[in-house]
Protein backbone atom coordinates (compact mmCIF):
# COMPACT_ATOMS: atom_id res chain seq x y z
CA UNK A 1 0.00 0.00 0.00
CA UNK A 2 1.72 3.44 -1.26
CA UNK A 3 1.74 5.98 1.78
CA UNK A 4 0.50 9.16 1.42
CA UNK A 5 3.33 11.96 -0.39
CA UNK A 6 4.83 13.95 1.69
CA UNK A 7 4.07 17.45 -0.64
CA UNK A 8 0.04 15.97 -0.46
CA UNK A 9 -2.28 18.44 0.35
CA UNK A 10 -5.62 17.44 1.95
CA UNK A 11 -8.88 19.64 2.30
CA UNK A 12 -12.43 20.40 2.27
CA UNK A 13 -13.80 22.17 -0.36
CA UNK A 14 -16.98 23.11 -2.31
CA UNK A 15 -17.55 22.94 -5.83
CA UNK A 16 -18.54 25.62 -7.00
CA UNK A 17 -19.44 27.60 -10.66
CA UNK A 18 -19.16 30.31 -12.30
CA UNK A 19 -20.49 30.75 -15.88
CA UNK A 20 -19.85 27.64 -17.12
CA UNK A 21 -16.65 27.35 -15.41
CA UNK A 22 -17.21 25.16 -12.63
CA UNK A 23 -14.05 24.48 -10.03
CA UNK A 24 -12.87 23.94 -6.63
CA UNK A 25 -10.99 26.49 -4.67
CA UNK A 26 -7.27 26.09 -3.31
CA UNK A 27 -7.29 27.39 0.16
CA UNK A 28 -3.07 27.19 0.34
CA UNK A 29 -0.66 28.84 -1.34
CA UNK A 30 0.93 26.42 -4.44
CA UNK A 31 3.70 28.67 -4.24
CA UNK A 32 4.29 28.52 -0.53
CA UNK A 33 4.08 24.52 -0.47
CA UNK A 34 5.35 23.36 -4.04
CA UNK A 35 7.52 26.13 -4.80
CA UNK A 36 7.60 28.93 -7.45
CA UNK A 37 6.50 27.40 -11.16
CA UNK A 38 5.23 28.70 -13.98
CA UNK A 39 2.45 26.12 -13.54
CA UNK A 40 1.26 23.45 -11.18
CA UNK A 41 -0.04 20.06 -12.28
CA UNK A 42 -1.63 18.13 -10.12
CA UNK A 43 -3.23 14.88 -9.65
CA UNK A 44 -4.95 14.03 -6.81
CA UNK A 45 -8.61 12.45 -5.86
CA UNK A 46 -12.24 14.28 -5.03
CA UNK A 47 -14.13 12.29 -2.70
CA UNK A 48 -11.73 9.15 -3.68
CA UNK A 49 -12.02 9.53 -7.61
CA UNK A 50 -9.19 10.50 -9.92
CA UNK A 51 -8.55 13.92 -10.94
CA UNK A 52 -5.67 15.45 -12.60
CA UNK A 53 -5.81 19.28 -14.34
CA UNK A 54 -3.44 22.00 -14.00
CA UNK A 55 -4.20 25.05 -10.94
CA UNK A 56 -5.15 28.15 -12.54
CA UNK A 57 -4.99 31.25 -10.71
CA UNK A 58 -6.88 34.57 -10.43
CA UNK A 59 -4.82 37.00 -8.96
CA UNK A 60 -3.08 35.33 -5.08
CA UNK A 61 -6.31 32.72 -5.58
CA UNK A 62 -5.64 29.14 -6.84
CA UNK A 63 -8.38 26.94 -8.32
CA UNK A 64 -8.42 23.28 -9.53
CA UNK A 65 -11.08 23.67 -12.80
CA UNK A 66 -13.07 21.01 -12.79
CA UNK A 67 -13.85 19.59 -16.49
CA UNK A 68 -17.58 18.96 -17.57
CA UNK A 69 -17.28 15.27 -18.38
CA UNK A 70 -15.54 14.21 -14.71
CA UNK A 71 -18.58 16.34 -13.28
CA UNK A 72 -21.12 14.22 -15.21
CA UNK A 73 -19.15 10.78 -14.19
CA UNK A 74 -18.35 11.70 -10.91
CA UNK A 75 -22.06 12.27 -9.91
CA UNK A 76 -20.31 15.32 -7.87
CA UNK A 77 -22.70 18.30 -8.36
CA UNK A 78 -22.10 21.69 -7.74
CA UNK A 79 -22.33 23.18 -3.87
CA UNK A 80 -21.29 19.30 -3.03
CA UNK A 81 -18.72 19.56 0.08
CA UNK A 82 -15.65 17.16 -1.56
CA UNK A 83 -13.09 16.04 0.43
CA UNK A 84 -9.74 16.90 -1.90
CA UNK A 85 -6.71 15.16 -2.06
CA UNK A 86 -3.47 16.99 -4.39
CA UNK A 87 -0.26 16.56 -4.96
CA UNK A 88 2.07 18.09 -7.69
CA UNK A 89 2.00 16.21 -10.41
CA UNK A 90 5.14 15.15 -12.70
CA UNK A 91 4.41 16.07 -16.60
CA UNK A 92 3.44 13.04 -18.55
CA UNK A 93 6.57 13.76 -20.63
CA UNK A 94 9.58 13.48 -19.47
CA UNK A 95 13.15 13.75 -20.64
CA UNK A 96 14.20 10.80 -18.06
CA UNK A 97 14.41 7.33 -19.30
CA UNK A 98 11.02 5.90 -19.74
CA UNK A 99 10.96 2.07 -18.10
Amino acid sequence: MKMSEPDQQEFIATVQKEGSFTFVAIPFSPREVWGARPRYPVSGTINDIPVRGTLGALGQDYFLRLAATWLRDSGIEVGTEVTVRLSIAEPRLSSSNME
